[in-house]
């Protein structure tokens, strides 16, 4: 790195002009960082006062044989992608660019940020992208259900394999979990032959690849079980069945309403019980009387929480809590 003072010999560099100008660049801005294919025009004192790392080497003296310069800038070389410097420096420099939760945000911007402000030490915006992720793959079953309306990050097809990656980069085992439950609810193909995400091909790692195909076995077993058990009449005075004296009111309703799950859970993805009753509300509300409506629904929820605790262990992780130390020590 070279950064330019009164004193030494000011080198300008003519193969600086043929790398572009990013989007990243302020006309009288007094530092310029240069990736393998583009530059930045930034502000030293702005960049310093966020990240501790920049504050160090931006202090460091200028070496004797002169500095490098473009538009009478100094030039700082980085070994960063392009990508992930272009997302940093916007979050860095744009205070709307990349807000916290409930603020919607793009998986590649996360990572990205994710990446560079861990390397230079920038926590506020490493916490803002961790609670992105925590939004998109949460902790709890209650936040799971509200999924759909609280996660910052799209639902792009194949998300969960690019999260995967980055949840073993940066050691996050918490988000494990749900990243390997949604991505048992993909086809299997994409575990064994990869998955496309953004223009690049994702593959697994043989123990992650091990990981997904044994805990996948598990979870279709768990809701083979499930689904014969709703598709039984439970015993009186049972968990789940009606209320002591309450007797079923549907006049074979119910019953015909109860044969129908073993059909609805085996046709859909292997990872599906989780969200069974939000995707068969209608059916569920509408086929049962109203002495075994709140039962079922018991029994349900039950379960649910039942395939939720054995999550982490379904794929080899520490249990919930265990999880969850290690998500509040990664927020410190």
């Amino acid at each position: 790195m070279y950064i330019a003072s009164p004193n030494p010999t000011i080198t300008p560099v003519p193969e600086l002009d043929e790398l572009r100008r990013d989007d990243v660049w302020f006309e009288d801005g007094n530092l310029i960082l240069q990736t393998d294919n583009a530059l930045f025009r930034v502000y030293s004192g702005l960049l310093a006062a966020r990240s501790s790392v920049f504050k160090d080497m931006l202090a460091f003296p200028p070496p004797l044989e002169g500095n490098f310069t473009h538009d009478n800038c100094p030039v700082v070389r980085i070994y960063d992608s392009t990508q992930d410097v272009r997302f940093f420096l916007n979050a860095i420099f744009d205070s709307g660019y990349f807000e916290a939760p409930p603020a919607q945000t793009e998986f590649c911007i996360v990572a990205g940020v994710l990446r560079l402000s861990t390397k230079y030490d920038v926590q506020y915006l490493r916490r803002r992208a961790l609670q992105h992720l925590a939004a998109t793959f949460p902790t709890s079953l209650d936040a799971w259900h509200k999924r759909d309306k609280t996660r910052t990050i799209p639902p792009v097809d194949n998300t969960p394999f690019a999260a995967l990656q980055l949840a073993r980069e940066f050691d996050l085992p918490w988000i494990i979990p749900s990243i390997m439950y949604c991505i048992s609810s993909h086809p299997l193909i994409k575990s064994i032959e990869g998955a496309d995400f953004c223009g690049q091909k994702l593959r697994l790692t043989s123990d992650d690849q091990r990981c997904a195909l044994l805990g996948r076995e598990k979870l279709l077993m768990m809701q083979n079980r499930y689904s014969v058990g709703l598709s039984q009449s439970p015993p009186e005075g049972g968990s789940g069945s009606a209320e002591e004296g309450e007797k079923c009111q549907g006049d074979g309703k119910c019953t015909v309403t109860r044969q129908k799950i073993p059909e609805i859970i085996t046709a859909w993805t292997v990872a599906c019980y989780l969200d069974f009753y939000r995707e068969h509300q209608y059916l569920i509300d509408n086929g049962f009387c109203k002495t075994c409506h709140p039962a079922f629904l018991q029994r349900q929820r039950a379960l649910a929480e039942e395939m939720w605790s054995a999550l982490p262990f379904i794929f080899g992780l520490d249990d919930w809590m265990d999880l969850d130390r290690h998500k509040e020590k990664a927020w410190e």
